[in-house]
């Protein structure tokens, strides 16, 4: 059905779904208070409430034809700078969750009856995330822009990390609730994303791939493939063994293994493998059905042709090891015979001689770009290829026993990283318990900073204090004395700042401001704090307190921004930082950030025994096994034992990575259909 009667209904069903999984999204970030992510509420109902209840909104180019100097004029030059800013930050976010984002926009366009809807007008889009955060500022007072930045740059990494889940959620419920997406046909071509979604890749490349060789021929356009085998094709049976031996002799000559050097280690597993330094002395060679006289119209000549394009793309590929290449070079008239046999290597992405590929791909993840073909498991794959070579079928029952062969050669590496993963365990766990110590620590710091306390003060707890908060509750827990000091120490510098009018109030003062001074010092001692720190904060101490007993309240902080941070703890922006953990001989490099930030709300998209390409501290990419996802934080480990990298990253981190492509599944995890995908994109002319 096009809709529910009660639109009215779906209407405020999905806006308070919006909102509540908005608010949830912002208490999750940790940067802000429950009245600041209430105040971004409100805004963004506004404008939800605003495009649903309105006609007719006009086209970009009529939107932005209202866009006077009027708000140039009639707002400050700050103001204006922050409008600029949640200006960019509506278009990267609009950007970034384009594909989700539409999908609502069509089922609004059926549910406001409105297919002049502008895309830049959806109800639940960052425009109105924007308006919100605008209603927050407002709220706030007067925040100084660089605190709004500052504010600004870890809500936006939160939004790009939830918002396309947030909107995936949104289009499930407004699906169950029957609203129909309408047919992007009928809204204005203008007014449709540019590119929303690219274009889906094939789910067989490999067969696409045929299917655009044979669409390129003379006089074969529109002509599906023929399958069948030997009964379908352009060559009578005569023929078709002629080839077959011919193949056979090919193979039997090595005319498509490289050219090597016998060495004293590998010389009679594979007759002319290696060379004395175990390198290889010329690139693989590509059979083409031209070479064997076969019509490039027959079924045998487009299988040949179709699977030279894979060869090439695997041994043009410079992350393949020479040694996989060769490996593989090997098996070049072994893979023929199965095509021109079985056509279902085409269709059949699940077909074993297709797996064989794919796992010899993926056991040779992690080791370098250089390894020598007599390393144990290049040793192992070229073994596993002379068999299968040797099998006079050439059928699927040869390659499944090759697969069950590599399937055994994987569990062996799997369970070798098992135990390469276990020592740093541990180090995870540390880094697990330092974010409890963070959270207990903000935790318990709100209550002072609640109070509004002057700069320096709140500056002085934040900084400072927290740490020394922080080792008390990893080394001895909050049981204890050592944590109850901590907290009654800070207790006491705020009672000694505080106006006293009374006498007997001042003498108190005199009193004790001597121990609790020793109190304060001693704990600025036991996190390493410089001297010359701890000398210009017991001066501000000092002048305080001064106007303490005379009865002058402190200065009150410049701004009232506080208020827009959790119950007013002011955390750093959301940069990730990198660093070390080191356990004897042991080094565990980290992705993290300055302070805690929580896990997001969905899982990573990534799993245990996946092969990743991800960004090291220095710029360089490295290949690392996730090993090892943390059940209390989500933090990932990514082990490689062939390059001693040992590498810990926050799942937010991690997340963002993955979605932006600085990281990625590598893509010899499925080596077959990656070539196919790339030698259907360059015979597309992409």
């Amino acid at each position: 059905m096009a809709v529910q009667s009660d639109s009215f209904h779906l209407l405020s069903e999905t806006r308070a779904l919006f909102l509540k999984h908005l608010g949830a999204m912002l208490q999750d970030c940790g940067a802000l208070s429950a009245p600041a992510i209430q105040a971004i509420q409100n805004g963004a109902g506004s404008y939800f409430d605003e495009v649903a209840s309105t006609n007719r909104r006009g086209s970009f180019a009529e939107e932005a034809s209202g866009l006077t100097s009027s708000r140039i004029t009639l707002v400050g030059e700050e103001d204006l700078e922050l409008g600029i800013r949640l200006d960019n930050m509506s278009a990267r976010l609009f950007e970034s969750t384009g594909a989700s984002l539409w999908r609502t926009h069509l089922r609004f366009v059926t549910l406001l009856k409105r297919p002049d809807l502008p895309k830049s007008a959806n109800p639940i889009g960052p425009k109105g995330i924007a308006q919100g955060l605008t209603t927050m500022f407002d709220a706030a007072g007067a925040a100084t822009i660089d605190k709004k930045f500052e504010l600004l740059n870890r809500i936006e990494a939160c939004l790009l990390e939830g918002l396309p889940a947030l909107y995936a959620e949104i289009n499930d419920f407004m699906d169950r609730k029957g609203i129909d997406a309408a047919p992007p046909s009928i809204i204005g071509t203008q007014e449709g994303p540019a590119s929303a979604e690219a274009p889906a890749a094939p789910d067989n490349a490999l067969l696409a791939l045929q299917q655009r060789l044979l669409a390129s021929l003379p006089g074969t356009s529109g002509v599906a493939p023929v399958s069948g085998g030997a009964a379908a094709s352009l060559l009578n049976q005569a023929t078709l063994e002629r080839l077959v031996e011919h193949l056979n002799e090919l193979d039997r000559r090595g005319a498509f293994e490289q050219k090597f050097a016998p060495t004293h280690t590998g010389g009679g597993m594979i007759p002319a493998l290696f060379t004395p330094n175990g390198d290889f002395a010329s690139p693989p060679k590509v059979l083409k059905s031209a070479q064997l006289g076969i019509p490039t119209t027959a079924n045998e000549g487009l299988a040949i042709d179709t699977l030279a394009m894979i060869f090439e793309a695997i041994f043009a590929n410079p992350a393949v090891p020479d040694a996989l290449k060769a490996v593989i070079s090997s098996l070049q008239i072994t893979l023929l015979k199965v095509a021109m046999k079985d056509s279902s290597l085409f269709v059949d992405a699940q077909h074993p001689a297709r797996l064989v590929i794919d796992r010899m791909g993926q056991a040779i993840l992690g080791l370098p770009i250089d390894v020598p073909a007599r390393h144990p498991i290049c040793a192992r794959l070229f073994e596993i290829a002379t068999r299968l070579r040797g099998e006079s079928g050439a059928d699927k029952s040869a390659f499944e026993t090759a697969l069950n062969n590599l399937d055994t050669l994987l569990t062996e590496r799997n369970t070798g990283f098992a135990g390469a993963t276990a020592p740093y365990l541990p180090l995870i766990s540390q880094l697990d318990r330092n974010d409890e110590a963070a959270l207990r620590v903000r935790q318990v710091l709100e209550k002072w900073i609640e109070s509004s306390p002057p700069p320096a003060i709140r500056d002085f707890l934040e900084q400072t204090w927290s740490r020394l908060l922080r080792t008390i509750w990893l080394e001895a827990g909050e049981q204890g004395a050592e944590w109850q000091e901590g907290l009654a120490v800070i207790d006491d510098l705020l009672w000694t700042i505080q106006p006293k009018a009374d006498p007997d109030e001042r003498k108190t003062l005199a009193r004790r401001l001597p121990e609790i001074l020793k109190r304060l010092r001693a704990g600025m001692s036991r996190i390493g704090l410089s001297a010359a720190a701890e000398s210009a904060f017991l001066d501000t101490c000092f002048e305080l307190q001064t106007r303490a007993l005379r009865a002058i309240p402190a200065t009150p902080p410049e701004t009232p921004a506080a208020d827009l941070f959790p119950n007013g703890v002011s955390t750093p922006a959301g940069t990730p930082v990198s660093g070390k953990l080191q356990a004897g001989q042991r080094i565990l490099a980290t992705q993290d950030f300055a302070d805690y930030r929580p896990a997001p709300s969905r899982a990573l998209p990534v799993k245990v025994g996946d092969w990743l390409e991800v960004p090291l501290a220095d710029g360089s990419q490295a290949m690392a096994r996730l090993s090892h996802i943390s059940p209390a934080s989500r933090r990932a480990l990514l082990i490689n034992p062939e390059s001693g990298l040992a590498l810990a990253v926050h799942p937010a981190i991690l997340e963002r990575q993955l979605r932006e492509g600085i990281a990625r599944i590598s893509p010899l995890c499925a080596l077959f259909e990656s070539a196919a995908s790339v030698a259907l994109q360059k015979s597309t002319g992409g």
